[in-house]
């Protein structure tokens, strides 16, 4: 009997060490999920009379993506965070394979993919884990070491919101909060016998906070040489891009600035030219609130590459940087819900240059009026208009994408549940008639509703 009690003391006294540690650590979850219906009449944009086989027709189809993201609280000052998406796909899409006639590739993907948006890839069957880093405050700054949330800075403007492995570094002086970053994009080590055949972009800059709001300025520096040695040639772009947010009473304004240099492509060797690099952009957004309505706009100025100069690249800045997924200006135009979505492009096959959810070589104005009947309901309505900075041909027809109406409607049905309802409506310009008068286009239309769930 008395081993009996000995063994059982010495269990309990496991017991507590384990539930003593483990007490320590502290487990906090949140996240999202959302599902949505869309209806897009015309996403070729093409005159019915003009569409051949492999134009698009009006799509349907429901969307979903759930989130969760875990943050591990260690200690005081250290944690590490996680974040995966599970199930981000189309309804019925690539659920089972078939064998009376289905396509193979409407089965399950099975394939390894990259999680970074780029070539080759596509959403995931199951779980894709995009996040996980240590986050620890030192006494010399805060550090968030491992793969984390990049091309986040100032407004929503130039937002991606991507996952990279990286380093970032804050440390906060009085008002100010320095902040210094090292992203790895690609690595190629593999390469033989290039050495540094990869892609880095290292960053510097400061936070002011004041009274109103918050201003900052970032420089940013990109090393791409993951080309050599088969192309034999590397890329080094600088970017300094500062913001600023403001709020005067009922009165919010913010705004973006851009600028790119440097050289787009840079030979190794003498058969490979230097091109160098130019980008000029500007972002400007107010909103005034009347009591239970609310009044704004907004203009987007993106610089446009120039045909005639083919030894300077001035346009495109946005896309080279993945900058501005995020940005959302419309419901049809630069809306990633129809891009990063569907996978569907809103371009006339075989007409013009394609425009994609990265707002590059444009000309934007938009106004908006809304009004909140209760604290949980919001009914805005927009209108938009845009034109390319330049044609990406001398011989273009026009450079109008279009005027765009959007009505949209939302409501919290729970504090943590909204329900939103959405109507478009783009009158197509003759951008998207490409180089030929004959070329006919239609307008475009799209119906969507949302339901997402956040906590």
């Amino acid at each position: 009997m008395k081993k009996f009690w000995i063994v059982l003391l010495a269990l309990g006294l496991v017991a507590g060490f384990a539930m003593s540690a483990s007490a320590q650590t502290s487990v906090k979850f949140g996240g999202s999920y959302y599902v949505y219906g869309m209806y897009v009449d015309n996403p070729s944009l093409k005159s019915s009379d003009m569409k051949l086989g492999t134009d698009q027709q009006a799509q349907a189809f429901y969307q979903q993506r759930l989130r969760m993201q875990t943050e591990f609280k260690i200690a005081e000052g250290l944690s590490l965070v996680t974040r995966f998406d599970a199930l981000e796909k189309q309804w019925g899409q690539g659920t089972a394979t078939f064998a009376n006639g289905w396509r193979a590739s409407d089965g399950y993907d099975v394939t390894n993919r990259s999680s970074q948006g780029l070539a080759g890839t596509r959403t995931q069957e199951n779980i894709e884990f995009e996040r996980a880093y240590i986050d620890f405050t030192t006494s010399i700054g805060r550090f968030n070491v491992g793969y984390q949330n990049f091309i986040a800075w100032g407004t929503m403007f130039l937002d991606t919101h991507i996952t990279r492995p990286g380093i970032k570094y804050f440390v906060p002086i009085g008002p100010v909060t320095l902040v210094a970053a090292i992203e790895k994009v690609v690595e190629l080590n593999s390469v033989i016998p290039a050495t540094d055949a990869d892609y880095n972009i290292y960053d510097i800059g400061a936070i002011y906070k004041f009274g109103a709001g918050d201003a900052g300025i970032l420089y940013q520096y990109g090393d791409v040489r993951f080309t050599r040695p088969a192309a034999n040639w590397k890329r080094q772009i600088s970017i300094i891009n500062p913001y600023a947010r403001m709020k005067f009473g009922p009165v919010y304004v913010e705004a973006e600035g851009v600028y790119g240099f440097g050289d787009w492509q840079k030979g190794d060797i003498a058969a490979v030219p230097t091109i160098s690099a130019e980008g000029l952009g500007l972002y400007l957004y107010a909103k005034a609130d009347f009591g239970p309505a609310y009044v704004g706009g907004q203009f987007v100025y993106m610089r446009g590459d120039d045909p005639a100069t083919t030894d300077k690249r001035e346009g495109t800045l946005a896309a080279a940087l993945l900058a501005g997924q995020a940005y959302d200006p419309c419901l049809i135009l630069w809306n990633d819900g129809l891009y990063g979505g569907s996978h569907r492009m809103l371009t006339p096959t075989g007409y013009a240059a394609n425009i994609s959810v990265f707002i590059d070589n444009t000309w934007f104005y938009q106004g908006f009026v809304g009004f909140k009947p209760t604290p949980k309901a919001d009914i805005m309505m927009s209108l938009s208009y845009a034109t390319a900075d330049k044609k990406p041909a001398v011989n273009y027809v026009g450079d109008v994408y279009g005027t765009e109406l959007d009505l949209v409607a939302k409501y919290k049905i729970f504090d943590n549940l909204e329900y939103m309802v959405g109507a478009a409506y783009l009158w197509t310009g003759n951008y998207f008639k490409g180089t030929s008068e004959t070329n006919k286009i239609d307008n475009n239309y799209m119906l969507i509703h949302k339901l997402t769930l956040s906590f």
